[in-house]
């Protein structure tokens, strides 16, 4: 007897993608894949959540608010890579923005479409250097997130907006 559901797949970490827009002031965005020299990197989304207990009740009622998402990245510094060369450019700057784009391969269609996210971001620079030569920074996530699905050519995303139908 199989205690395991049939169809389940293992998903490996590779296949969840994270790009960061290193044009964010054009109007193309030039999408460079997050990944070189990271051995770690995660989503928080640092939930927001309020609680009120009623004198009437012996339970709290909770209300989940908001998200505020931000990830930490510790990046070996490797010369020529576009998600470094951007960030570097970050030092001394305040609210250094990007375009987030986040995307599931696990989880695409057999027509070559991904389901993503695209997110309005911001850069913040918190260390340079050290032994190991790292730039480690923190992206936010600002605001509501765009649903949408993506193509690729090559390794190149095409980030369409889903239609409101």
């Amino acid at each position: 007897m199989a205690l395991v559901p049939s169809g389940i797949t293992k998903v490996d970490r590779s296949q969840w993608l994270t790009y960061l827009d290193t044009t964010p002031t054009t109007e193309t965005p030039t999408w460079a894949v997050l990944g070189v020299g990271i051995t770690e990197f995660a989503i928080a989304y640092n939930p927001q959540v309020d609680t009120e207990k009623w004198i009437i009740e012996d339970n709290a009622r909770i209300d989940h608010t908001s998200n505020q998402k931000q990830g930490s990245v510790s990046q070996k510094i490797y010369k020529g890579d576009p998600c470094f060369e951007f960030a570097h450019k970050g030092l001394d700057k305040l609210n250094y923005i990007t375009h987030i784009l986040e995307i599931d391969r696990w989880n695409g269609t057999s027509e070559g479409k991904y389901p993503a996210k695209m997110s309005d971001g911001m850069i913040a620079i918190t260390q340079k250097g050290g032994d190991n030569a790292v730039l480690e920074y923190d992206l936010y996530f600002n605001g509501e997130p765009t649903e949408g699905e993506v193509t690729f050519a090559g390794d190149v995303p095409t980030f369409a907006p889903k239609s409101e139908a």
